[in-house]
């Protein structure tokens, strides 16, 4: 039985990536490599350029959560919380299934590295859960609304029937009414309780003997969060504008890449897609940042919108998102290891 289920463990981590490799290949195929990598080339001098959208969303996220704390006791070192997020987004975005590992890890690294106590670290998880997914739902209905004609207009070229934009607006209220809701109410639901039966789960023996240690600051840390979404619900307003503020930003990033590869777009249209995207993105767990999936839908989304010569520069605007994902997960991880090195330095 163990065998058994060591081979299904190997072969859940090899399936993604091999179909991720797939997809991608599949997406390729078409494409003029050379004719890309010239257009890309031609943005030498401009590359640096295609890092600061990411540091807005950086600091706007993590402002927006560092205030959060605020509803729990004491707020850590912002610079901490910053790098710890960069942190999370490369293992989110990293690592096959990186969204569930990165959300059950989050506790652990909020204690570990930023000293927040266990039961105020699993209640800002939660809460940064929250607030990503509420203000995603928000920017996606806000921009599908100043969008619509467009959206209208391209529906059949990219869904193959009529009603994009009614497919994006109920996908928005689903987020917000069924995440935000049922985040809201995760106190009630013991979600702290089962956080730690996934932790035990991923972890193994490197989890366990922690997770035995903290199994009542779990029980507790259920109390904590029915009082983070209860007390004090409009303190919950400004984190959350923060986080709007954060989608915007990365829909400024897809109208900027396009813009440096000669084609203007509408920036509603370039908000509202990117925020489409990265819903597809999510529902693609288990590849490694939506890879194949997430590259088509642009193409698709372009395609619709008679962008010309749709294959070139589609690929080249995803090679310049990939390698804007690869600098930022080659951090994260990096800022990774080197605060496991400090936290298991031993102090003087």
């Amino acid at each position: 039985m163990s065998s058994t289920k060591r081979l299904l463990r190997h072969l859940s981590q090899i399936v993604p990536i091999l179909l991720a490799v797939g997809l991608t290949a599949f997406f390729l195929r078409s494409a003029d490599l050379s004719r890309v990598l010239e257009l890309v080339g031609s943005l030498r001098g401009s590359l640096p350029l295609l890092l600061v959208p990411n540091v807005g969303v950086t600091l706007l996220e993590g402002v927006g959560w560092w205030r959060s704390f605020g509803l729990l006791g004491a707020r850590p070192a912002l610079s901490r919380l910053l790098a710890l997020r960069v942190a999370v987004e490369a293992v989110s975005i990293g690592l096959p299934s990186g969204a569930v590992i990165s959300e059950s890890l989050q506790p652990y690294l909020l204690k570990r590295r930023c000293g927040v106590p266990f039961e105020t670290a699993v209640v800002a998880s939660v809460g940064r859960k929250f607030f990503v997914v509420v203000a995603h739902g928000i920017v996606l209905a806000l921009f599908t609304l100043v969008a619509w004609p467009l959206l209208v207009r391209t529906s059949q070229q990219t869904i193959g029937r009529p009603g994009l934009p009614w497919l994006l607006l109920g996908v928005s209220a689903f987020m917000i009414a069924t995440f935000g809701v049922g985040l809201a109410l995760s106190g009630r639901a013991r979600v702290a309780q089962r956080t730690r039966a996934g932790l035990d789960r991923l972890g193994g023996r490197w989890l366990r003997a922690w997770l035995e240690r903290h199994a009542l600051r779990f029980e507790r840390a259920d109390d904590h969060l029915l009082t983070f979404f209860e007390r004090e619900r409009w303190a919950l307003v400004l984190p959350t504008l923060f986080y709007c503020g954060g989608w915007g930003v990365r829909g400024l990033e897809t109208y900027l890449f396009l813009r440096l590869l000669g084609t203007d777009v509408p920036v509603a249209w370039a908000i509202a897609v990117e925020s489409a995207v990265i819903v597809v993105r999510s529902v693609a767990v288990p590849l490694p940042a939506g890879l194949g999936v997430q590259d088509l839908g642009y193409v698709l989304f372009l395609k619709a919108l008679g962008v010309p010569d749709v294959t070139t520069v589609g690929t080249a605007f995803v090679l310049l998102k990939r390698g804007k994902d690869l600098f930022w997960v080659l951090l994260g991880f990096g800022l990774l290891a080197v605060g496991e090195r400090r936290a298991a330095r031993p102090s003087s």
